[in-house]
C-alpha cells in the first residue's frame, strides 16, 4: 500500500474539495445562472487539482503532456460553454433570480438605470 505523498495527495484532495463544493452548489443555488457559475468555475479548479496530483504521481513526460493538453483544453472551453448556455437561456427569456442580499445595492442601481433609459426613450 502506498503511503501519504504530500506533493501528490494534497492537490488531489483540494481538487476533490472543489468538485464536492460544485456539487453542493448545484443543489443549493436557486437558478440556472448561479448553478452554471458554480459548476464551471469549481469543476475547472477541481479537475486542475486532480490532474496536477495525477501528473505528479506518473512523472512521465508523455503523461504530463497529455494532462497539460486536457487541462488547457478544459480551461479554454468550460468558461466559453457556460457563457453560451447562459446567453441562450437569457435570450430564450429565462430571467435571473434577483432575490436575496444585495450588499452593494447593485440591483437598485440597475433598476434606476433601466428607469432612466425608459424615460429618455433609449430602451
Amino acid at each position: 500500500m502506498n503511503d501519504f505523498n504530500a506533493a501528490r495527495d494534497i492537490p488531489i484532495l483540494l481538487g476533490a474539495f472543489f468538485v464536492l463544493t460544485a456539487a453542493i452548489g448545484l443543489i443549493r443555488f436557486p437558478d440556472l445562472y448561479s448553478r452554471l457559475h458554480a459548476s464551471s468555475k469549481l469543476i475547472t479548479l477541481g479537475s486542475a487539482g486532480i490532474f496536477i496530483g495525477v501528473g505528479l504521481e506518473f512523472a512521465q513526460t508523455e503523461a504530463l503532456t497529455r494532462l497539460a493538453a486536457v487541462l488547457l483544453f478544459q480551461f479554454l472551453t468550460t468558461p466559453l460553454s457556460a457563457y453560451l448556455i447562459a446567453q441562450a437561456a437569457y435570450l430564450r427569456g429565462l430571467e435571473p433570480l434577483l432575490e436575496g442580499p444585495d450588499e452593494w445595492n447593485a440591483l437598485g442601481k440597475a433598476a434606476l438605470l433601466d428607469e432612466r433609459l425608459e424615460e429618455s426613450g433609449g430602451g
